[in-house]
């Protein structure tokens, strides 16, 4: 009787994995050829990022904004990442300047506006991937296929604030559209003299304690653009006494830490000094500083009213003295307004979440 009874549960067994065995196929299937799916997804949308960063990048540092050189830059980019190791299955895809568009703003993303900043990369020739397992079970016919998008563009990166502040005319004109913006001439180089008192006026600069108190060190290493530091709240704080020695030697580090160093010394150029160290191409922007513009009212503590944007013109022939160009304002604390997209200033080339895209 137990031999019986025992036949008959393996019997029970059998019948239950017979049933059972169809559908763990299926959901091995389903698991194994997804997965298969989201692997190439990522590879793809890794090489339309890396496109799209790299069109970026060589659009917004190019003064006459050549949109052809920037989708050359792209599609260089997309060809040696799917030629890497491991991206076998991106061999058949090829991106053409029909992949890619250019918009002066990100928030509407407008396809032929100027001057173009953002540029979008789409993969109109979507990756097809073959599910083996699915269609062996007649559960899916076809391949699957994998659009992806993705959109990169400038930011504002004035976290670099340098350590003093600009007097501004006031009331305070922001809008620098017409040349001139806060009571400075855009490509007009200015000489600016260190003052020890808790304020300063035109022509003269006040250091700033722009996060809490600061040391000579510290003025060196955030005028050197070593040390990030992002102003907090609209107040600025001046910092009494002269520190020129850092301040001196802050600014000939960064100037030289840029690729360009040729020197400005005339007060004015057509084009301007910044338009022709743009226009070599041989700078890495290193001579340009975010400035925090005040209200100067002589008390210890003023209100700021903006940001702008200043070229280095020159050394600086002592801790006192200063020649730079104002090319602009900036956009502060890493804030960037869609309906103001001018760059003047530093900033840095980020991916923007793509509608349809949802890993970029």
């Amino acid at each position: 009787m137990k031999i019986n009874g025992s036949r008959k549960q393996r019997g029970a067994v059998v019948l239950l994995v017979t049933m059972v065995l169809p559908v763990l196929l299926l959901a091995a299937g389903f698991a194994l050829d997804f997965g298969h799916v989201f692997v190439n997804k990522t590879r793809l949308q890794n090489a339309l990022d890396a496109a799209a960063l790299s069109a970026a990048i060589a659009i917004n540092s190019d003064v006459t904004k050549n949109t052809s050189a920037a989708t050359t830059k792209g599609i260089a980019t997309f060809n040696l990442f799917k030629a890497a190791s491991g991206n076998d299955e991106l061999a058949g895809l090829t991106l053409t300047s029909q992949n890619f568009e250019y918009s002066k703003t990100f928030k509407p993303f407008a396809p032929g506006t100027a001057p173009p900043a953002f540029v979008r990369v789409t993969s109109t020739n979507m990756l097809l991937v073959t599910p083996v397992l699915i269609r062996i079970s007649n559960q899916l016919s076809g391949d699957i296929p994998i659009p992806a998008i993705a959109t990169a563009g400038p930011v504002g990166q004035n976290c670099s604030l340098v350590p003093f502040v600009l007097c501004a005319d006031m009331p305070a004109d922001t809008d620098c559209s017409n040349g001139a913006c806060y009571g400075y001439t855009i490509g007009k180089i200015i000489k600016l003299t260190l003052t020890s008192g808790s304020s300063s006026s035109s022509g003269e600069f006040s250091l700033l304690n722009l996060d809490g108190s600061q040391g000579g060190k510290d003025i060196r290493e955030l005028l050197q653009g070593t040390t990030n530091v992002c102003l907090q709240g609209n107040t600025l704080d001046t910092k009494p006494g002269w520190t020129t020695g850092n301040v001196k030697q802050g600014i000939v580090d960064r100037f030289n830490s840029d690729t360009q160093t040729v020197q400005y010394t005339n007060s004015s150029y057509n084009p301007s000094a910044y338009t022709r160290y743009q226009t070599s191409g041989l700078g890495n922007n290193k001579r340009v500083m975010a400035v925090p513009i005040g209200n100067c009212t002589g008390a210890k503590i003023i209100s700021k009213v903006g940001t702008g944007c200043v070229f280095l013109t020159r050394y600086p022939p002592s801790g006192k003295q200063v020649y730079f160009e104002f090319i602009g304002s900036c956009e502060q604390n890493g804030v960037w307004d869609p309906n103001n997209p001018v760059l003047n200033g530093p900033y840095k080339i980020v991916l923007f979440k793509s509608p349809g895209s949802g890993d970029s």
